[in-house]
């Protein structure tokens, strides 16, 4: 099995992918939910809360990685001391046994669950039954590629020079990823601290709490008792445009 499991019991060992992932699904012709569905099964994990260490057979030839179906964890690559972090949850294809290639630069990557994570494992036998299906193969491979378009977004956002901006920008773009609709406007349904955020906008952790201060006074955003933000209002037009501009 991969990484931590959670200790508790789970009513769950194996999943249909085209169930659990709806979004995976509606990218495929109904001719291929209705034949792949009973097929495309793959096994589950749960990851726990706090660091998490793959399994190094997560990198074996034939295992195309893991599908994020509930959860949300965190990647930080350190460069010479600088972290760049990436947030991933629902819908997300990771591989995270591949080398980050930062030569000449010595790395490290760590990885941070921060709530409880259910994933699919992709292994050899899973991706030799999608293979018979190449819209469905298609709609896969399509995960990766938009992970690299979502960090084109958050480079794009790391140059906004306000900080204000620049935090407003980077929670509308975790909202429309993963939002929900509430009473108040858009609730991220993840907790993001300030020391997170500020890993997440290049900025540094006091300026991310007087952002955040600044905002929420001015009614952009709000905080539910729980401590998850709630976006009010539209997001930015230009946030808008950069995303259909990336495809």
């Amino acid at each position: 099995m991969i990484g931590r499991v959670a200790k508790a019991a789970r009513a769950k060992r194996w999943v249909a992918l085209l169930d659990a992932d709806e979004r995976l699904a509606s990218a495929v012709d109904p001719g291929t939910r209705d034949e792949a569905g009973p097929a495309c099964l793959a096994g589950i994990a749960w990851l726990d809360p706090g660091p998490w260490q793959p399994d190094d057979d997560l990198g074996r030839p034939g295992c195309l990685g893991l599908l994020v179906l509930e959860g949300f964890l965190v990647r930080h690559v350190d460069v010479v001391g600088r972290p760049a972090t990436e947030l991933l949850g629902p819908g997300d294809l990771l591989r995270p046994c591949e080398p980050d290639r930062t030569a000449p630069f010595a790395s490290g990557v760590r990885w941070h669950v921060l709530e409880a994570c259910c994933v699919a494992v992709l292994d050899e036998r899973v991706c030799a039954v999608i293979g018979r299906w190449p819209d469905l193969v298609a709609a896969i491979v399509g995960r990766a590629l938009a992970r690299s378009r979502e960090q084109a977004i958050a480079l794009a956002a790391g140059q906004i020079p306000s900080v204000r901006v620049r935090l407003l920008v980077v929670l509308w773009h975790i909202a429309q990823r993963w939002g929900v609709a509430h009473e108040d406007g858009t609730l991220i349904p993840v907790r993001l601290t300030h020391e997170l955020l500020g890993n997440l906008t290049s900025a540094q952790r006091p300026s991310v709490s007087h952002a955040l201060t600044a905002l929420r006074t001015g009614g952009l955003i709000g905080r539910t008792p729980d401590g998850r933000f709630v976006l009010h209002g539209d997001p930015p037009s230009a946030l808008t445009r950069l995303r259909q501009s990336l495809g």
